[in-house]
């Protein structure tokens, strides 16, 4: 009797030892996959002769354009609370000259503490206030202008790469860091066009809540010269009332237009002479209506100028940006945007001799799911 007791409670401890066992792998081990798709249709109408929409010079311009701006799915991976993973595809470029650029997203990130993660593989470059806005809540519709120099020049956007990045002081003045090296190379290509790699830091400082200040550095690596990039932004959100909601941005961008200097076959050429820079300021006010036809309604503008060669004179151009939308779901899975663009050149747009500004309107829907 005593034998067959012991043999159960053998038996008993042992089962339960197992499903506790069992239990703790699976909480260990418990993954998760979330999806997410984006859709966003747009039409564009140039306002002005002679300007298609395009924003570029045409005698018989294509003045009114429907197209699909994006259509992306993007999957993250939950493989335990210290590895995670982001894959996102963006579909229309599976039709382009470069199909390896559908991929925007895919790496691994390993969290050892808030203070300190790894993230390998291609991720976004902590660089340019405009691409780190993410696209499904950009302020106005499109990125600025300076932004898609620094992107055509592979300082910002989405590279292959190795990043470590923290949060520190989270619990009083949160300090965000980020140190990144990356192929700052064509993405839509398997391997990178030289050897030297760009390396970026950005901090990011928020000395009182509402306030974030960040400044940002890139040594760019060239086949047989070394870049700068840099830049300093602001970001302030103010809650007014219970209903209304400001939002204030602004951004000094500064760095090598790399895209002008690898064109430019001078011998003799310096790359001190290939500067591009600009700066922005723009402002969202955001209205909590709860309505049935509108559950948020957001009105700003937006400032830029840009300057896309530094040597040259009267090379820069400034736009202004109107903006009106309507969320009618809330975290914009459904959100219709309203902008009018307006663009001022320092001297006539190329092909023209008298067109040195020009007006654009540009509606968006966007439904995420």
């Amino acid at each position: 009797m005593q034998r067959s007791l012991l043999m159960l409670i053998a038996c008993f401890l042992f089962y339960s030892n197992a499903a506790f066992t069992q239990t703790e792998n699976t909480k260990i081990f418990n993954p998760t996959i979330k999806w997410q798709f984006i859709l966003q249709n747009r039409f564009e109408s140039s306002l002005t002769d002679s300007v298609d929409v395009q924003n570029k010079f045409n005698a018989d311009p294509v003045n009114n354009n429907f197209r699909i701006r994006r259509a992306a799915i993007k999957t993250d991976l939950l493989l335990s609370e210290k590895i995670t993973g982001t894959i996102r595809l963006q579909l229309p470029e599976l039709k382009t000259s470069t199909p390896g650029k559908t991929i925007e997203l895919a790496y691994a990130n390993f969290k050892l503490k808030d203070g300190f993660q790894i993230r390998a593989g291609q991720f976004l470059v902590p660089f340019v206030l405009d691409e780190l806005t993410p696209y499904d809540n950009l302020r106005m519709i499109d990125r600025g202008p300076t932004s898609i120099l620094f992107v055509n020049s592979y300082l910002a956007s989405y590279q292959p790469g190795v990043m470590i990045f923290g949060n520190l002081l989270k619990d009083k003045t949160p300090l965000n860091y980020y140190l990144a090296a990356v192929n700052a190379s064509d993405r839509s290509v398997g391997y990178d066009d030289n050897s030297s790699k760009n390396i970026l830091g950005r901090i990011e400082f928020t000395p009182i809540k509402g306030v974030r200040l960040a400044v940002t550095d890139q040594v760019i690596g060239l086949k047989d010269e070394t870049g700068n990039s840099y830049s300093a932004d602001i970001s302030i959100q103010e809650k007014i009332n219970s209903k209304v909601s400001l939002l204030i941005e602004g951004e000094y961008l500064n760095g090598t237009n790399v895209l002008s200097y690898n064109a430019d076959t001078t011998a003799a050429k310096k790359i001190e002479d290939f500067n591009m820079g600009g700066y922005e300021a723009q402002a969202l006010l955001k209205f909590d209506l709860n309505k049935k036809w509108c559950k948020l309604l957001e009105v700003g503008g937006k400032f830029e100028n840009t300057d896309p060669l530094s040597s040259i004179d009267e090379n820069e151009f400034s736009t202004i940006t109107g903006n009106i939308a309507f969320n009618f779901l809330p975290d914009n899975n459904a959100r219709l945007q309203l902008n009018f663009i307006h663009t001022d050149w320092k001297k006539p747009i190329s092909g023209s001799d008298a067109i040195d500004a020009a007006n654009m309107f540009v509606a968006q829907l966007q439904l995420k799911i």
